[in-house]
């Protein structure tokens, strides 16, 4: 494991935090890897919403195992840390027009999606969900980057009530990533896509996050083979 270090601790929303980190070596290739951070006796996985060589950020939410933990984190306090973890999203495997689509903390884990697939001048539209008005974060930083965005709420205070894949049909591809109720019924209005199964690894009581996701070729792990996954090669029915 190598050193990081607390650069900057925000709160973005209503249990909902961002913590930066300076790190003397960052290995992050692609949007949806993760780092596994080790901090005053526990190891937990936490997707990275945003890298570059020397730093890192990761949202989270603070009720989450570890996650009411760093919130206490002060300026400069060190942690050990792994970066560059899992097989993330393959940017290039992304078709033009395809759909961005998130809820909760899984909306943080696809914005370097985003500024990737812009980069590459690929044009996609954005659907989020969050459960009220007040658990809202990032959109605004998703609306620099969209063309076309939606959001949505689960009790409707801001707007359309529903859960993000409410607001797909028939979708030829999709990235995604958030709750397993969401992304289920996501599966089922796209042909194709990527997945991230993210939040198996932050709600598993497995230790150091480990999560079975059974696939057609067997049961995997997500730590070793997530998690992101081609939307095709999960077994739902399993999950």
């Amino acid at each position: 494991m190598n050193k990081c270090r607390v650069s900057l601790k925000e709160k973005l929303a209503s249990d909902i935090y961002k913590i930066t980190f300076e790190s003397d070596e960052c290995r992050f290739t692609r949007p949806g890897q993760f780092a596994m951070i080790e901090y005053e006796g526990f190891v937990r996985p936490f997707p990275v919403c945003d890298y570059d060589s020397k730093r890192f950020s990761v949202v989270f939410r603070a009720d989450k195992e570890g996650g009411e933990k760093l919130i206490y984190t002060q300026f400069g306090t060190e942690m050990s840390v792994i970066t560059g973890l899992g097989n993330g999203f393959d940017v290039d495997a992304v078709p033009d027009g395809a759909y961005i689509v998130a809820n909760g903390p899984g909306v943080a884990e696809m914005l370097e999606l985003a500024r990737a697939l812009l980069t590459r001048g690929k044009s996609f539209k954005a659907v989020l969900g969050f459960n009220s008005k007040n658990d809202i974060y990032m959109t605004d930083s998703f609306r620099n980057i969209c063309s076309e965005i939606e959001v949505l709420t689960y009790d409707g205070s801001n707007g359309r009530q529903g859960l993000p894949s409410d607001a797909v049909y028939d979708a030829d591809y999709v990235c995604a990533s958030g709750s397993l109720s969401m992304l289920k019924e996501l599966s089922q209005k796209c042909r194709d896509g990527q997945f991230s199964l993210s939040n198996l690894m932050l709600s598993t009581s497995e230790p150091e996050g480990a999560a079975i996701v059974p696939t057609n070729t067997g049961d995997t792990s997500s730590i070793m083979y997530g998690p992101v996954y081609d939307k095709n090669e999960i077994r739902w029915s399993r999950l």
